[in-house]
């Protein structure tokens, strides 16, 4: 395969180079996620002709590790001779006879909808080429046998359990936010059949429950679902007779309003993998829109969300730089840590129970005292008063991912340039038990193919 040639967009110094995204131009919500016959696949939301929202297709791109990624041609475009204006999100599963397809709302040149759920059928073994059966959807409201659901109606997600396969969405119905659950009797996933609602809530509370994610998580279930804020999760049980999901526990998947619209791999090991939106680039560059880390998830034993980054993104790791232990006062010390606006560290911490500590990375103020962790000014997150606290962060120019304790996360873009130092200090007693650092290297994807060839 040959590296991607020089588009403008390319040499934007704050553009990140190993999270995935297209060569130049718009990027939005990660779809149809899947990992087949040996590759992970990722396919996302695209405007080709532009850096921001318009004229969605979907892109496409494979990796055999979550790290290095090779671009395929565009795998859906809007059908215009039949009147479909956008490709809107979906995903993909394996039908009964272990052909991967892609399911999808397409909505009209009107872009507020009515939408209509779409199949979509590979053209050859490599899921290179695509065919979309846009005049026959599989789902659509006119002919729909469960209520009336307003005009917003998108973003199937499909799940298997106990034998069976069921697809969850958005939708309206009246004056809440619901998530409805149908279900495919035969296993080709075309034909669907209304079961219920699985979960519900106020507009005055949730405006929508876009790209729902429902799938088991151990002995668990997890609901993630992006509703126009921040990304939320929920843990509980889904109980089959009533078609209910019953909530648990539920928390932020992510502190940031930059991190949007998950979606999941399972892969062979079993590992449940997320992936998500990066969004609010600065606009004027060519480019706009990042994949986040792949992140590995899981449930702790009272049911709370977990997330780590994959241990693949350590083949990036170049130079390393350890720091040694030692006390934190209340004046500031600086960290140079390799690489510069590229790099990966983890640091430990030791506090009094009524300690602060306080680290400024990449101009992210991080504090975490007695309250629990706070990034920037948002209202804290609570961690364990007695466990040390374990700070670890990725930076890839302007985007940086921070994990603490593997319980908190914050994905942030950070205004570019900005000063590679890492700032730490504290308020009352607090160690730096150890503390690693990394440099990483770039992983731009690669192509095989012309540039918006179809």
């Amino acid at each position: 395969m040959t590296d991607w040639p020089a588009y403008p967009a390319i040499n934007d110094p704050a553009r990140p180079v190993w999270h995935f995204g297209p060569p130049a131009q718009w990027m939005n919500d990660p779809n149809g996620t899947l990992w087949h016959d040996g590759w992970y696949h990722v396919f996302y939301q695209h405007n080709p002709n532009g850096e921001e929202w318009a004229d969605i297709h979907w892109g496409h791109a494979r990796s055999r590790d979550l790290v290095h990624w090779e671009h395929l041609p565009l795998a859906l475009r809007p059908q215009l001779a039949l009147g479909e204006g956008h490709c809107y999100s979906g995903c993909a599963a394996l039908d009964a006879g272990g052909t991967p397809r892609i399911l999808y709302t397409s909505v009209a040149h009107d872009p507020v909808g009515p939408g209509a759920q779409v199949f979509v059928s590979p053209n050859d073994p490599d899921l290179i080429g695509w065919k979309q059966d846009v005049a026959a959807p599989f789902l659509d409201l006119a002919t729909h046998s469960g209520p009336h659901f307003g005009r917003e109606w998108r973003d199937p997600y499909v799940f298997r359990t106990e034998g069976r396969t069921f697809l969850v969405l958005g939708a309206r119905l009246g004056d809440e936010a619901v998530i409805p659950i149908y279900e495919n009797p035969d296993g080709g996933l075309r034909h669907w059949v209304y079961r219920g609602i699985v979960h519900r809530a106020p507009v005055s509370e949730t405006i929508f429950f876009e790209c729902p994610n429902l799938f088991q998580l151990g002995e668990k279930w997890l609901l993630i679902t992006s509703p126009v804020r921040e990304v939320e999760w929920c843990s509980g049980t889904l109980d089959l007779a009533t078609y209910t999901f019953h909530v648990e526990r539920r928390g932020r998947v992510d502190e940031s309003d930059s991190y949007y619209a998950t979606q999941t791999i399972t892969d062979p090991s079993g590992r449940t993998v997320l992936v998500g939106w990066v969004q609010r680039f600065p606009k004027g560059h060519g480019w706009n829109g990042r994949l986040s880390a792949p992140r590995r998830i899981w449930l702790d034993a009272a049911g709370d969300l977990c997330a780590a980054p994959v241990a693949e993104l350590a083949s990036l790791r170049t130079a390393e730089t350890t720091f040694p232990a030692h006390a934190l006062g209340s004046a500031p010390i600086n960290l140079a840590l390799p690489g510069d606006h590229l790099h990966e560290a983890e640091l430990t911490f030791e506090r009094a129970p009524s300690a602060m500590v306080r680290c400024e990375i990449a101009g992210v103020p991080i504090t975490i005292g007695p309250d629990g962790v706070r990034f920037n000014d948002r209202p804290p997150v609570a961690l364990s008063a007695s466990a040390p606290i374990r700070v670890h962060w990725l930076l890839d120019r302007s985007l940086i991912e921070i994990f603490v304790n593997d319980r908190v996360v914050y994905t942030g873009v950070v205004p570019f340039p900005f000063a590679s130092v890492t700032q730490l200090s504290a308020g009352g007693t607090v160690r730096l038990l150890s503390g690693r650092a990394w440099a990483l290297r770039a992983a731009p994807p690669t192509m095989g193919f012309q540039p918006n060839q179809p």
